[in-house]
């Protein structure tokens, strides 16, 4: 390898040491290093990726954001003052990134063009890049993937590692409390989605499977609280109303007993629908009514009752072609005083969210409760925000990701308490909060409220199933959902 380092001045110094910036443009290898090393030194930075070495120096992961940014100016800047592509210089695929991506990215790769052309001259190249890098498409859309490293701020670990609690005595070993554990997101159904063919199979088979420990990545925090002032939970499933009419009920049942005669029917384009009213469309759909009826008739289904029913259906068509909305039940109620009886029935349609909301007032009686308030305050405001690619403050980010997420639990000592229930993993969908619970501002030193209110209202991520009422045998090694004793009131 040929280095160049881009510049006389080294690119950083660390605790007294000086560290060059060096490109090879021929195999597009990129390195920083400690100047005037000795032989047999590794660099701490190669090809957009930061050697551990660099944390051992002291370099923390601001430093690195902004070197690995510089880097990609240099680089850009050396690559276009030997010519480009044309000289036959190599920009590495991470170093021709928006620099949106403020991250180490992935190997060098050699664009034959770095733009894209629709006209005339050399207008494959780009479409040759975008190619490359879509010759595995599941490692390179994994690569921003949220709970990767290219989304969340750095200070999560450093604010929220340690437990909170309020009151600062809460005595979680004799007393019953609530306890509120944030989680960064990760994607359930990853595998299922970039699986290729065997996951495709799968899904069709046995239906969409999640990944193990479903949407739980890594801790970010817990919280500890009173028992909320409010407990309670609802189950809801979604069931509806559902209308057949004894003509659809019949043609289901004729449709049914002669699937195939049904098929080849549906390939015909029908005469129309004559029986039905001049204005039922023709067609496939046409022709397979008119049989199915035409055969219901001639199997002996012609009664004073069908005749009604079809002639007002007739006129209901005809006054519609003449601009008169008038339905086939309008004229049978207004002139028989009768309707068709619609044999309405409740059907399940799915199960649902559940969704719940806790308040709080907080009041501080120390400097050390306040800023443990302020701590709590900020865990969910931050967890709950949306994510942008790593950077600095009103930077750009060509991707969002998902917020962190919560696990909720009514706890005795160590243990969940049975007769409440359960909750599967949850977003928080709000956070209200105010300041002036009392209608009128008081605070104490500095500023700080002397009473703080603030309103959560979470929404479970999965909908509850009758399989989530049982013992242990839970698929998958899920950590997320919990065993549900014979004395528990379940979920």
């Amino acid at each position: 390898m040929a280095f160049n380092t881009l510049s006389p001045s080294p690119l950083t110094t660390k605790n007294g040491v000086a560290y060059n910036l060096q490109y090879d443009t021929g195999t597009g290898n990129v390195q920083i290093i400690q100047a005037n090393a000795p032989a047999g030194t590794k660099p701490i930075y190669q090809d957009g990726k930061w050697n551990a070495s660099a944390t051992q120096l002291g370099f923390n992961d601001a430093e690195k954001t902004q070197l690995h940014q510089q880097t990609i100016l240099s680089v850009q800047s050396a690559y276009r003052s030997v010519g480009g592509v044309n000289s036959g210089a190599k920009l590495p695929q991470w170093a021709a990134q928006n620099l949106t991506n403020g991250t180490p990215g992935q190997t060098s790769v050699t664009p034959s063009n770095p733009t894209f052309s629709t006209s005339g001259g050399n207008s494959g190249g780009g479409l040759e890049q975008l190619t490359g890098l879509l010759t595995n498409p599941a490692e390179t859309f994994q690569n921003f993937a949220v709970n990767g490293n290219k989304f969340g701020v750095g200070n999560e670990k450093e604010l929220f590692s340690k437990p909170m609690k309020y009151p600062v005595d809460l005595m979680t070993s004799q007393q019953d409390y609530f306890v509120i554990s944030q989680y960064r997101y990760k994607p359930s159904k990853a595998s299922a989605i970039f699986g290729g063919t065997q996951a495709a199979v799968s899904t069709l088979t046995s239906g969409l499977q999640s990944t193990s420990n479903f949407n739980l990545e890594q801790i970010i925090g817990t919280v500890f609280l009173p028992m909320p002032n409010s407990v309670m939970d609802s189950n809801n499933v979604d069931w509806s109303s559902d209308d057949m009419s004894n003509i659809a009920g019949a043609l289901t049942a004729q449709t049914m007993g002669d699937i195939p005669g049904s098929l080849a029917a549906a390939g015909l384009a029908g005469a129309g629908g004559a029986l039905l009213g001049a204005g039922f469309k023709k067609g496939a759909a046409a022709g397979l009514l008119t049989k199915n009826i035409g055969q219901l008739l001639a199997n002996g289904a012609l009664s004073p009752q069908i005749a009604t029913l079809l002639g007002t259906e007739g006129v209901s068509q005809i006054l519609k072609l003449q601009g008169q909305g008038v339905e086939a039940e309008s004229i049978l109620a207004r002139g028989l005083g009768i309707v068709p009886n619609t044999n309405i029935e409740l059907l399940f349609r799915s199960p649902m969210l559940r969704g719940f909301s806790f308040s709080y007032r907080l009041s501080p009686r120390s400097a050390e409760e306040a800023a443990m308030v302020r701590r709590i305050i900020r865990f969910f405001k931050q967890g709950m925000a949306a994510k942008k690619m790593r950077g600095k403050s009103g930077q750009a980010s060509f991707f969002l990701g998902t917020p962190n997420i919560f696990r909720l639990e009514y706890r005795s000592g160590s243990r969940s308490i049975d007769g409440l229930n359960k909750f599967k993993t949850c977003a928080l969908k709000s956070f209200e909060c105010n300041y002036t619970p009392d209608q009128i501002w008081a605070a104490y030193e500095k500023g700080q409220p002397v009473s703080t209110m603030f309103t959560l209202r979470f929404d479970e991520l999965e909908p509850i199933y009758d399989t989530d009422y049982q013992e242990g045998n839970i698929f998958g090694g899920r950590d997320d959902l919990s065993s549900v004793s014979a004395n528990s009131v379940g979920y």
